[in-house]
């Protein structure tokens, strides 16, 4: 069996949903994960997730006291949820996590001890991420991701900056599939996954959501529907997949669901700017220049194949 690696697992300014998604993980489960069925991710520990663990009250918050004390190491930190400018709050407090020993546990005061102890972090849904709903404009509480918080040249202490899996909600499975994968990486099992200029898992969030659409070929041809229930391309009708990147368009989970797929726009909640604009108003229509970029560049490339089709193939 691997070495123990412990998992501590907050929620900030959120409403679980990135919680509730990854219990609907199929690929695998996150029972295959948590009991160690899945061969390099045995030793797994969930310490501590407010939703999730049976422990409550104090009971639940000696956890975080410990593992700021070093009582958990190693760990990976994931954080669900947004997190507060707690100066804005005055004498008052945003986001309180527990209470132990009489005092107010505080996310930001539970994340600058963590994020100096853990292994590796992981920011789940755009909230996490990038601030999501709560840092949308007027942003009251200065709400912001954890990339912002903690930089991007923050490391975690095997080496590995912070990845994000944006969504609001994220797939389950690219929830369940990158924390497996980090398990592994924190393990010497695999090699850390490549990340973009956000952050994001290049393997999952490399294409547009309009790469992945499952309709995307209406685009092609032209047809797009003036309300809902006709046939054809989305973007007339607000969808902000072709400039979200993003892999949930074709489905949801086991094959089933997906935006697109189910006849519903894009509202481009894994974009890092949601949901303020350019993906909102979440019905009107995405600015016009992706259009036009992705109009020329499929110009451009059906010219070339259609004139490949003139030279003969050597087979």
């Amino acid at each position: 069996m691997s070495e123990e690696l412990n998992l501590i697992w907050l929620e900030g300014q959120d409403c679980a949903g990135c919680t509730i998604s990854i219990k609907q993980a199929s690929n695998p489960t996150l029972i295959d994960v948590i009991t160690g069925a899945i061969p390099g991710l045995e030793g797994l520990k969930l310490a501590y997730h407010p939703t999730l663990m049976f422990e409550w009250g104090e009971d639940a918050s000696k956890v975080l006291v410990d593992a700021m004390d070093g009582k958990y190491d190693p760990f990976g930190l994931i954080l669900e949820g947004a997190i507060p400018d707690e100066k804005k709050a005055g004498p008052g407090a945003y986001c309180v996590i527990g209470e132990y020993d009489g005092e107010l546990l505080k996310l930001n005061d539970v994340i600058d001890a963590l994020s100096k102890r853990c292994a590796a972090a992981v920011a789940i849904g755009t909230c996490a991420s990038y601030g999501g709903i709560p840092h949308g404009s007027p942003n009251p509480t200065g709400a912001k991701g954890l990339l912002e918080y903690l930089g991007k040249d923050w490391r975690g202490g095997l080496g590995f900056p912070l990845i994000c899996i944006p969504g609001c909600p994220p797939r389950p499975d690219n929830i369940i599939n990158l924390v497996g994968h980090g398990v592994l990486a924190i393990r010497g099992v695999a090699p850390p996954p490549v990340l973009d200029d956000w952050h994001r898992p290049v393997y999952l969030y490399g294409a547009t959501a309009h790469e992945h659409c499952p309709i995307c070929g209406y685009y092609s041809e032209g047809i797009a529907p003036h309300k809902f229930g006709e046939t054809g391309c989305l973007g007339a009708l607000g969808c902000k997949g072709i400039m979200t990147h993003c892999n949930a368009s074709a489905t949801w989970m086991d094959g089933y669901g997906g935006c697109t797929h189910i006849g519903a726009p894009c509202f481009g909640c894994a974009d890092p700017y949601f949901p303020d604009p350019p993906t909102s108003p979440f019905f009107a229509k995405a600015p016009a220049t992706p259009f036009i970029v992705d109009t020329l560049k499929g110009m451009i490339g059906h010219m070339k194949m259609g004139l490949g089709r003139l030279s003969r193939r050597k087979i």
